[in-house]
């Protein structure tokens, strides 16, 4: 092989190698467009409902907002909606302003929501309370210890508790407002007669 005809084939080899890694960086630039940070979609977080049975555990934790305590038997006669986030929860922050506005849409209808700020610090919760302008009670669990009884392992989590005070449904991860405000109707509206 000449030495014109080896060059030929070093420069074809480069730039076969170079369009490889082009192409190998384009799709990982694709991949990471439809994907989060992190490499994981919204969809990802997306809650799954699960049928839930039992009591709620009762609980009485200090106000986010300041106030009183509240207590999660003085719910009792109202569907609720209590949903444990924390400031630093990526999926918490997306789900936010569609629990705001479910809120809106159902506290004339009775529905209560209650928020648990889980593990976190209460100047971050309040912060976080006051971005998102929430306007529903939220309570601090900074020691973390409705974990256990909630079965808490992963955050977000939302429950919905009929007006009895019995677990109906649990959604593990980010909550679209529309499935919270399907469940919501399903609820309300109780046992078909």
């Amino acid at each position: 092989m000449n030495a014109r005809t080896r060059g030929v084939v070093i420069w074809l080899v480069i730039l076969s190698v170079f369009s490889l890694i082009v192409g190998i960086a384009a799709a990982e630039y694709r991949s990471r467009q439809t994907q989060g940070v992190l490499g994981f979609s919204v969809a990802d977080y997306q809650a799954k409902a699960e049928i839930q049975q039992g009591s709620a555990p009762d609980f009485t934790l200090p106000s986010l907002q300041g106030g009183r305590p509240i207590t999660l038997s003085s719910l009792r006669g109202h569907v609720a909606v209590l949903n444990f986030w924390g400031s630093w929860c990526a999926p918490c922050r997306i789900e936010a302003p569609g629990l705001e506005q479910t809120w809106q849409d159902y506290r004339s209808k009775g529905v209560r929501f209650v928020g648990v700020d889980e593990r976190d610090d209460d100047a971050a919760g309040r912060a976080f309370v006051s971005e998102f302008r929430l306007g529903y009670p939220s309570v601090t669990d900074a020691s973390g210890r409705l974990a256990a009884p909630y079965g808490l392992f992963g955050m977000p989590t939302t429950f919905v508790i009929d007006a009895q005070g019995q677990l109906r449904y649990r959604f593990v991860g980010y909550l679209n407002a529309d499935i919270l405000r399907s469940t919501l109707e399903t609820v309300v509206q109780g046992p078909s007669a």
